[in-house]
Parts: C-alpha cells; structure tokens; sequence
C-alpha cells in the first residue's frame, strides 16, 4: 500500500499556483511488490540529473537491493512533480542493530542497516533529489517518518556535512557524530604544477623514497576492462583476506554477500568509470591492490589488500602512494581515504574533511536506563578519580 503525502507553499493561493504553473510535490512510497517499477524511476533519475554520486547511484542502489534485499526490510520514496520524478530515497530498516545491551530498531537513510559483518560501511552517502526541489522532498520526506511510530531510532549513515544538515536542521533531538576522512588533495598539487611526493611531509618523503629501493622495478596497472578488473579484485581479496586472518580476524571477504555485492559491481561500475581497481607488482608477484570509486571526480580508497610489512619494506604505503599518482595523471580532484584517523592515512594526506553520522532517538525506557547507567558510571568514576 502506497502513502502519498504533498507539499505546496502556504503563501500561494489555489489560483496563484495555476498562474505561476507550480506543481505540487508530492511523495508515494513503494513497498516490496513495486520495487522494481521505483528502480525504474531511480535508474531515468539517475540519467537525468547526471548524478555523479556513487552511493545514490542506480547502479549501486539496485546491486545493494539484488545482494541485501531479501535480508533488509525497506522501502522506497518518491518525490513527484505531476508526473515527473524530482527525488528519490531509499528507507530501511536495521538488522541486528544495538545500542548497549539493547536491541533496536532502527531506520536507515540509503544502503545501510546491515548486520556488522555484512556491512558495506557507506560513505558518502546522499539522497538523489534535483536542487530545486531539495527543500520540499526533505521536509516531506522527513514528516513522513516522524509519522511512522515502529522505529526507536532513525540514522544517517556517512553523510557529508552539508547533506546531513538537511535533515538535521528539522529537529533538535539529533545526535552528530562527525569524523574525519583525510585525502590527498590532487586538484591542488596540479594547480601548483608539483610533483606528488612533494607535498607531503619530510619524513613521508624520505621513508617513500627508501621504501621503494627495497622494491626491484615495480609495474602499475589500473582496469580499463571488466576482465583486468575481476582478475586485480581476486588478487585484492587474496592478499587482504591474508593479511586480516594471520592477525586472527575474518576479513571483510569472509562474508559472501559483501563479496558477491562488489563482485557485481565491477561490471557495474567498470564500464561507466565509477570504479577503478589498481594493482602493483614485482616481476610476477602482486605487491598488492587498490579499490576505488569514483564520486564527483574523487577517487575514493574504499578497499586494499597488499603484501605484509617485512623489515624496511612497506608494500601497502607503496602501493596507496603509486596509486595515488595514477590518479593525479588520470584528472581526478582528490584521493580520499574515507572516514578514520589511522597514522597510515594521515601520513599520505595532504588535508581533511569531515563526515557524518547521526542519530535521533525517540524516548524510550531503554534510552532512559543506558542514560542513568552511564551516568552513574561518570560519577563512579569521577569520584574513584578524586579518592585517589
């Protein structure tokens, strides 16, 4: 069943809106049974607006519902001018989401909500509306969950500071989290007309050019087909897989949906240019991979897998650095490595951004009772501190 609301300015009479030919907007919600008839709407959207965002992507949207769809409990919103579709988003519903001991039940703006091992941690993430319409699709779209009353806690999930802030700005009760995500900023070592190695820091610059001396000649290639691509990935997931097991983790890759779910997006993505897959190696032994998508002209570093440390020899700096490089040559406007405050990250930036999760929580007993246990334990704590 499908739940159309609309939105008109108040300050416009019935005529004056015929007279001025301004449509209303109103949005419908698609459940299960028209899924498909709204990616249909999404994928004409996507085309139209030239949208150059991955994560609101049809193509990521659509793969993420084929991979996790029949795990994850959504819907989706549509924006509509008369006919005309100006905006889009897709809703889900958490699994296995926690706060403290408590289970929740959250709502997700985007491809989020997946159980932990599961997850495709998005960043970046966006709603696909036109900017003229921004406004009004966010306010009705936000109406319409605050009239939902099954959730306890409704997130958003790495959004940039400036999309975040228009959900925000409706209500006080959000909670935001912002963290950092250093890049490399290549638009601006072009325009200085510089070489990469030389922005960064003397002791980055010194341990770059020993690093690569332990190497014998080294060889880049970065996929300009599906088939190069799907060979690089295997090599990725190989060596990342590797590397996490022998320091006793699972690995992202262990879970077989996050697998199938990039696997599928090489022959997305690949062909529009909205992914780039690199690789490094020695002779004939990988020294490690690289995964990036492409977002308004940004190489996101979203995955890598390399060689372990030995001695002197640090393959997964060298190949995030030559990686790096490729993309200055290929145009692209910055090497973002994503949220996270790693010495790795920091070392082969050249300056940072901030990304944003929140939450608005409604008031439930269990928000009550991690309140007061948290609070007793501050006291506790503060006065062990001063006893002693």
């Amino acid at each position: 069943m499908s739940v159309i609301l609309q939105n008109m300015d108040s300050t416009l009479t019935q005529n004056e809106v015929s007279s001025c030919n301004v449509e209303t907007l109103a949005i419908e919600i698609f459940e299960a049974s028209r899924i498909p008839a709204a990616l249909t709407e999404w994928k004409l959207l996507d085309r139209q607006l030239e949208n150059r965002s991955v994560a609101c992507s049809y193509p990521w949207v659509s793969t993420w519902l084929k991979h996790y769809g029949g795990l994850i409990p959504h819907r989706i919103v549509l924006g509509k001018r008369g006919e005309t579709t100006v905006g889009i988003c897709l809703l889900t519903e958490g699994v296995d989401q926690k706060n403290g001991p408590f289970s929740v039940k959250s709502l997700h703006l985007g491809t989020a909500g997946e159980p932990a091992a599961d997850s495709v941690c998005v960043e970046y993430n966006k709603v696909l509306v036109e900017e003229s319409s921004q406004a009004e699709f966010y306010q009705l779209l936000c109406e319409f969950i605050q009239s939902e009353s099954q959730w306890d806690d409704l997130r958003l999930d790495g959004f940039s500071e400036k999309d975040s802030q228009q959900f925000v700005q409706y209500d006080a009760n959000w909670t935001v989290r912002k963290v950092e995500n250093h890049y490399y900023d290549l638009q601006a070592a072009r325009e200085q007309d510089v070489e990469v190695i030389s922005q960064f820091g003397y002791a980055t610059r010194k341990n770059l050019r020993r690093n690569l001396k332990t190497f014998e000649e080294l060889t880049t290639e970065w996929a300009e087909t599906t088939d190069q691509a799907e060979s690089i990935y295997a090599d990725l997931v190989r060596l990342h897989q590797a590397r996490w097991q022998a320091e006793g983790q699972p690995g992202v890759y262990a879970s077989s949906r996050f697998e199938q779910f990039h696997r599928e997006l090489i022959c997305q993505l690949i062909p529009t240019q909205q992914m780039g897959l690199f690789r490094v190696t020695e002779g004939t032994e990988v020294i490690g991979c690289v995964q990036v998508f492409i977002d308004d002209n940004r190489a996101l570093c979203y995955q890598g897998g390399s060689q372990p440390y030995e001695g002197k020899r640090s393959p997964g700096v060298i190949v995030d650095y030559l990686c790096i490089e490729e993309c200055f040559r290929r145009g692209f406007d910055a090497y973002d490595f994503l949220a996270g405050d790693t010495h790795h990250k920091k070392k082969l930036s050249t300056t940072s951004g901030l990304l944003t999760w929140a939450e608005n929580k409604r008031p439930r007993w269990k928000y009550r009772c991690l309140d007061l246990a948290r609070s007793i334990k501050s006291t506790f704590r503060n006065s062990t501190s001063l006893d002693s």
